[in-house]
Parts: structure tokens; C-alpha cells; sequence
């Protein structure tokens, strides 16, 4: 099994470690709790049936939303093979932010895959700033909810598939 640090980025209150704990724990809890420093779980995801290869293990590193593109200063970054980032559909601002997140990652981890999630559409009909969003690769981006579960296997899949294929 290979195993490979993905890091979790994006503004404070865009649903990262609801995020994690959908995908782990498959549950919810809308008692929100602001996260400090870091958090690390893992989450593994089995072999692919119809391409082959071995299951991944992915160690989840749910980051404080303070840290903005300072993260990238510090030491959690450090040995990151992937990075899901996070926005909140509610939020424009906190698109912006991921979109910023995105070129800051893109930068520092070049040729490294990612996962521009934008969270909580089970409370908007429209994706805010949808001009932003379309400055992304399409493939890149995910429309999620943490709440219901929508998109979330399946944007962890695809970057464990990415980083399989890439030797991350």
C-alpha cells in the first residue's frame, strides 16, 4: 500500500474537517470547532477494480484556516504529495482564497495534484463566483457537500488514482 501526505487548505469555516470526517467517519456534526495547528487522520482507498494497481493510504493533514498562503512557510507542508483545497459556495471570498491557495500550491509543489473543493452546495442553488472558479483546470475543481456526503468519496478517489499514477 503507498501511502502519501495530502494536505487540507482553505479559509477558516469552508468545511475541511467536516470534509475529513465525512470521508473517514462517514458522519456529519454541524457543531462547528474551529481546528488549531493541525489535524492528521487517514483515510485508505482500496485498489481499483478495473485499472489495477495497490490501495493507497492517504494521510490526511486537516490545517488551521488562519494560516492563508503563510502555510507554506511552515514545516506541515513539508513532504506533501497532493493537497485538497477548500472553499465555501456561501462565501466568495473564500473562493478567492482557494483559488489563491491553488496558485501558491501549484508554485511550491509544482506538477503536484490537487483538489479545489467547493463545499456546502446543499445550501446554495448556484455556485458563487463562478468567474474564479473558471480560471481552474475543470478537472480540478468539485462541487461537495460535507453535510450530505455528495462528491466526496469520489474527489479523494480520483487524487489517490492521480498520485498511483504519478509514483507520489
Amino acid at each position: 500500500m503507498i501511502s502519501s501526505k495530502v494536505m487540507l487548505l482553505g479559509d477558516m469555516g469552508v468545511g475541511k474537517t467536516s470534509i475529513m470526517y465525512r470521508l473517514v467517519h462517514d458522519r456529519f456534526d454541524g457543531e462547528y470547532k474551529s481546528t488549531l495547528g493541525v489535524e492528521v487522520l487517514s483515510y485508505d482507498v482500496p485498489a481499483d477494480s478495473v485499472r489495477g494497481g495497490e490501495a493507497a493510504r492517504l494521510v490526511l493533514w486537516d490545517t488551521d484556516g488562519d494560516f492563508g498562503t503563510r502555510i507554506f512557510d511552515t514545516v506541515y507542508v513539508t513532504g506533501a504529495s497532493a493537497a485538497i483545497i477548500v472553499s465555501d459556495v456561501t462565501r466568495p471570498q473564500t473562493v478567492t482564497r482557494m483559488v489563491e491557495l491553488v496558485r501558491s500550491f501549484e508554485a511550491r509543489f509544482p506538477g503536484r495534484p490537487y483538489r479545489a473543493l467547493v463545499n456546502k452546495i446543499d445550501l446554495a442553488e448556484a455556485p458563487g463566483s463562478a468567474e474564479e472558479i473558471g480560471q481552474l483546470p475543470r478537472s480540478s475543481v468539485k462541487f461537495v457537500s460535507a453535510k450530505n456526503g455528495e462528491g466526496i468519496v469520489d474527489a479523494f478517489a480520483e487524487l489517490a488514482e492521480t498520485i498511483r499514477r504519478r509514483q507520489l
